[in-house]
């Protein structure tokens, strides 16, 4: 399986614990992945990842920049982009989205009902004005599983049709919304709970997939337990290679 992940650091000196244990979880549950970072041309190469494509556009319009360095990534085969503040805890069936000839994308199972705010990173959304953030952003973009780079070009192209703040936060998921409503027949979907579930709504009884600590406070949680999970996946890649197992 090929995994895409985003990194772009600020600075040289912010610390890549969170996405060199990203990176380790990938390799617990698919040591034979192809793990491939997407950075800007300064970002240096995180701890283990072993190639790195480097893209020169503006980091600043974030959603710009990933949307245009997947598509110039130009992969011709199924891959997983990922966001890289996501922990694998347990493995998938990889060929169930390998040979699924639609595209997989992450449904929302939380925080439907919030009301969205008309104001972020100080750009105005009025349109947002009492709308719900399940009827606004029904698709998360932090788990997209495509089957070329085909995708990202209807992707780069549905966003250059949006308002160009969107350059710059929220834009991906705008254009997933967009791109189902013209081609629904074209899309397979998962749920957040499974593959990019928060760790304030896991399940003890039944873990997901994924987890995905995204926010300041759950970058916290995961950089104060840190060594807990790395010892946790430590356990479970010796229990897969003694026994051959899916954990």
């Amino acid at each position: 399986m090929i995994f895409v992940f985003l990194h772009i650091l600020k600075s040289h000196d912010d610390d890549c614990s969170i996405q060199e244990l990203f990176v380790k979880s990938v390799y617990t549950f698919f040591p034979n992945a192809r793990l491939i970072q997407v950075s800007d041309l300064k970002t240096p190469k995180v701890k283990n990842v072993k190639e790195v494509f480097r893209f020169d556009g503006d980091p600043s319009k974030i959603m710009e920049f990933r949307i245009n360095a997947n598509q110039e990534l130009d992969l011709k085969e199924p891959a997983i982009y990922i966001d890289s503040d996501m922990v694998l805890l347990k493995k998938f069936d990889e060929e169930k989205f390998i040979i699924n000839k639609k595209n997989v994308l992450l449904k929302r199972s939380f925080n439907n009902d919030f009301i969205m705010k008309e104001n972020f990173k100080n750009i105005e959304f009025k349109e947002f004005k009492n709308r719900t953030l399940g009827e606004i952003f029904p698709f998360l973009a932090c788990f997209i599983k495509s089957n070329s780079s085909d995708f990202w070009l209807q992707m780069k192209n549905e966003l250059n049709l949006i308002d160009s703040k969107y350059l710059y936060w929220y834009g991906d998921q705008v254009v997933l919304k967009n791109l189902v409503k013209k081609s629904f027949e074209n899309f397979d979907f998962v749920d957040e709970k499974l593959f990019a579930c928060p760790p304030e709504y896991l399940d003890k009884k039944k873990f997901p997939f994924i987890v995905h600590f995204k926010g300041d406070f759950n970058k916290s949680v995961i950089s104060n337990n840190i060594n807990n999970i790395k010892n946790y996946l430590d356990v479970c890649e010796q229990i897969m290679k003694k026994n051959n197992s899916k954990i």
